[in-house]
């Protein structure tokens, strides 16, 4: 019974660690909103590694954490872990509780920066659409400066008399 004590506490030990982790993965998060907000590209850009390190320390956590479930026999599911954390004490309970709290606020920030970050990309393909739009537009007119007709733009534009 020993051995199943010492890796439960090794357990709500990752429990705890990874929650922590994903408490600074959510301050990440809200500082990209922030630069999604003001367009600091280069912050992305660095946020964007921070995330990456961040986001393996969590893998490396999720991998322990299985270790430890496939060692006390627990199932992986969520039932099976809040069962395990109501049974073992209040020290898993919260530790468990941590972390779900922890990754459903992780989990709703990287929503609402993708949904950000979807609105840009909408707005700069309107704005590359009506600069497009524009240049069609202004290559209505040849190089003499001449209107020149959209069912052939190669005739100038210019009546027939001027041709001659």
């Amino acid at each position: 019974m020993k051995s199943h004590d010492s890796a439960s506490d090794r357990l709500i030990a990752t429990l705890l660690s990874e929650a922590e982790v994903l408490r600074s993965f959510k301050s990440l998060l809200n500082s990209e909103q922030q630069a999604i907000l003001a367009g600091e590209v280069e912050s992305l850009e660095n946020i964007a590694q921070s995330k990456l390190q961040l986001v393996e320390q969590l893998n490396r956590f999720s991998a322990e954490r299985q270790q430890f479930i496939i060692s006390l026999g627990i199932g992986s599911d969520r039932a099976s872990m809040q069962q395990w954390a109501d049974n073992t004490g209040n020290q898993a309970r919260e530790a468990w509780t941590a972390l779900l709290h922890a990754a459903e606020e992780a989990q709703q920030a990287n929503s609402f920066n993708g949904a950000l970050i979807q609105t840009h990309l909408q707005h700069n393909q309107q704005a590359l659409a009506a600069l497009l739009a524009a240049a069609n537009q202004a290559s209505l007119y040849g190089p003499d400066g001449q209107k020149t007709t959209t069912a052939n733009p190669a005739s100038s534009g210019r009546s027939i008399i001027g041709k001659a």
